[in-house]
């Protein structure tokens, strides 16, 4: 057993001549990397300019959403640590992107129904990504131990440094254990770092729901005593008390969610195999995926947690706000959008991992879900990673609030438009620095969305097949604005939290208390209050499910508001996955998603005549749980490799 725990848990990290810190950078400065060669503990604790070489490794295995391509002629980014999927955004699982790149994970591993367990085993292509090569988590988890087991001894650091950096530390091994968490259910927990002399009559079995959560909430807490509610630009990307507050808000929202807090399981567990049949406690096995019941008190937490956020950001001066338009129109709020994830040090952001984007030369990243085509040729080249859902587009209202529709704008308007007269003008502004979109601008000119444009070159090529694509991380970069700069991803914004609060007051009771939070993100790109009558006429038609085995308590129409604000708000930051799994929509999973066509008519651009013909809706769905769904999904598959290790892995149910 000895050799399976440090052969998996550890991931092959035992090597101490690791700790490279990649491209990651605090402020606008990167640090350098490590010595080369087999250096030991005694010489990374020697002195703080070590110390802080290797706590920047350990914030090096924090996952990234960009989904990009790098060859330097070692290896491909999808295949380094903390990149999953592939080249395909985890959003591409659900209905707000249909894929066509068929060399990434969605559509490979997923849309066939090829995933299983044994696809974990070794592919680079599944969700979370358990391929020692490309997981990070438990990487990060002993390097982040290894720091705070160490750093003690560091001579030239003070009591203060090293207790801030601890916090460090523990959030990244928070951060790690919340991403395992979210994926799996329950996992087993290590509560220190592991070595080659250890010794392993430690219980390294997988550890219920309930416990999991606890022990994340636990490093959150502990983080937050340790650290500072702000930091200095210099220091801009590592984390504060406040990443600590929001991450345990992000917990505790997952587990008061009905897939884990109900009175009874999504699915029955089975039973371990006989090589981990004396390791896990039976009356463990079935809470390893949930609580055991339903507890309303589980929502209580979530907002009393966000009360905690609030008043600690109060008692310092408000210094985390959402990120404003500098005007009242729609530039203004395109312009404080756009900011509010791609900007460093915003007042915003809680929670951010950069990496250095590279465009072409020896080193060259390409966005996998860009436009087919730029000015520059070499700013995207989306393969059809990002292909935007008509159903998407549709969430996002009309600038005064009201419900958009394109089916019905064809209706009233016939099937002929044109740039400024088409069923996707006047909405929400975020849509438009969210999702490429007929007529809007791009890198100084007019996206070309329709059959023939440099967007969608021909009918049936896979970049932008729906008629969208991508647009949000794209920021109209090129080679000279993007070549060896970093590159910003919100893995956590205060919006999230704002909207988790609004969540758990309804679930709670308080609707109208919902609605002040659910307003302030809304607010924020000129959106109406929502309203009861609003929210009725934006949720007509709609068919709500209903949750016996949780006796919830919310509006059940503001629940689903909330879940497509959410949607609109965290386009493309793999906030949607999560949403869907946690309150079991299989709906979702199994609802038709669709496209558009759009054919030009004649005319030209320059002129500004130009008329487009808009196609009714066409089927752009190849998923294969849209007629074989099954609950199992919401969790992922642990590899069968290491459930045959034995040392108490039950594997999650259905798999």
């Amino acid at each position: 057993m000895k050799n399976s725990i440090i052969t998996y848990l550890l991931l092959g990290s035992l090597c101490l001549g690791t700790w490279s810190c990649g491209d990651i950078a605090f402020g606008d400065g990167f640090l350098e990397k490590a010595p080369g060669g087999d250096i030991t503990i005694d010489t990374i604790f020697s002195s703080k300019m070590y110390a802080d070489r290797a706590l920047t490794s350990a914030y090096a295995t924090l996952r990234t959403g960009l989904t990009v391509h790098e060859n330097n002629g070692q290896y491909f980014e999808y295949q380094s640590p903390g990149n999953k999927l592939g080249w395909d955004n985890l959003d591409a699982l659900t209905d707000i992107i249909s894929t066509r790149c068929n060399w990434g994970g969605v559509y490979g591993t997923y849309y066939g129904g090829q995933y299983n367990a044994e696809t974990e085993n070794g592919s680079f292509a599944t969700k979370f990504g358990f391929n020692p090569i490309q997981d990070a988590s438990w990487t990060g988890i002993r390097k982040g131990f290894l720091y705070i087991n160490n750093v003690d001894r560091v001579p030239d650091m003070t009591d203060d440094e090293k207790k801030i950096r601890k916090g460090e530390a523990r959030m990244v091994i928070a951060c790690q254990y919340h991403e395992l968490m979210r994926h799996f259910g329950g996992i087993p927990l290590l509560y220190t770092d592991i070595q080659a002399g250890n010794d392993m009559g430690t219980d390294y079995s997988r550890q219920t729901f309930e416990k999991t959560v606890d022990f994340i909430v636990s490093l959150c807490d502990q983080a937050a005593s340790e650290l500072p509610w702000t930091v200095a630009p210099v220091d801009d990307g590592r984390f504060t008390k406040a990443s600590a507050m929001a991450l345990k808000i992000r917990v505790l929202l997952m587990a008061a969610s009905p897939l884990f807090n109900a009175n009874k399981p999504y699915l029955e567990m089975g039973k371990p195999t006989v090589a981990n049949v004396d390791k896990i406690p039976v009356e463990n096995i079935d809470k390893m995926i949930w609580y055991g019941n339903y507890d309303q008190n589980r929502w209580q937490k979530v907002v009393t947690a966000c009360e905690d956020f609030f008043q600690e950001n109060e008692k310092n001066g408000n210094f985390y706000h959402l990120v404003e338009p500098v005007s009242q129109d729609v530039e203004g709020y395109r312009d404080a959008f756009s900011r509010c994830y791609a900007e460093r040090y915003n007042g915003e952001i809680l929670i951010a991992t950069c990496r250095t984007m590279r465009t072409f030369g020896e080193l060259y990243h390409r966005m996998y879900f860009g436009p087919s085509a730029d000015t520059n040729g070499n700013a995207g080249r989306g393969y059809g990673g990002g292909c935007v859902t008509l159903n998407y587009v549709d969430m996002f209202p009309y600038s005064n609030g009201e419900k958009a529709s394109y089916t019905q704008w064809i209706q009233e308007h016939g099937s002929i438009g044109t740039l400024d007269n088409n069923p996707f003008v006047n909405r929400d502004p975020r849509l438009y620095e969210s999702v490429m979109i007929v007529g809007d601008r791009f890198q100084g000119r007019v996206a070309e969305m329709w059959v023939g444009g440099r967007e969608r070159v021909a009918q049936d090529n896979p970049r932008a097949i729906t008629g969208f694509c991508v647009r949000k991380f794209l920021w109209d970069y090129n080679e000279a604005t993007f070549h060896n700069k970093p590159a910003n991803y919100a893995y956590m914004r205060l919006a999230e939290v704002y909207l988790a609060y609004a969540e758990a007051l309804n679930e709670t009771g308080n609707k109208g208390e919902a609605y002040k939070y659910l307003n302030k993100v809304r607010n924020r790109v000129g959106l109406p209050d929502m309203s009861d009558d609003l929210l009725h006429r934006l949720q007509s038609g709609k068919t709500i499910p209903s949750y016996s085995e949780c006796s919830l308590i919310g509006d059940a129409e503001l629940r689903e508001e909330i879940l497509d604000e959410r949607a609109r708000e965290f386009s493309f930051e793999e906030v949607r996955w999560f949403d869907i799994a946690r309150w079991k929509r299989g709906d979702i999973f199994q609802k038709d998603l669709y496209g558009i066509t759009i054919m030009p008519e004649g005319g030209s651009i320059d002129a500004g005549n130009l008329k487009l013909s808009f196609s009714d809706p066409t089927m752009e769905d190849m998923r294969y749980w849209k007629h074989k769904f099954s609950p199992k999904w919401f969790l992922s598959a642990f590899p069968t490799s290491e459930i045959n290790k034995g040392y108490g892995l039950i594997q999650n149910p259905g798999w």
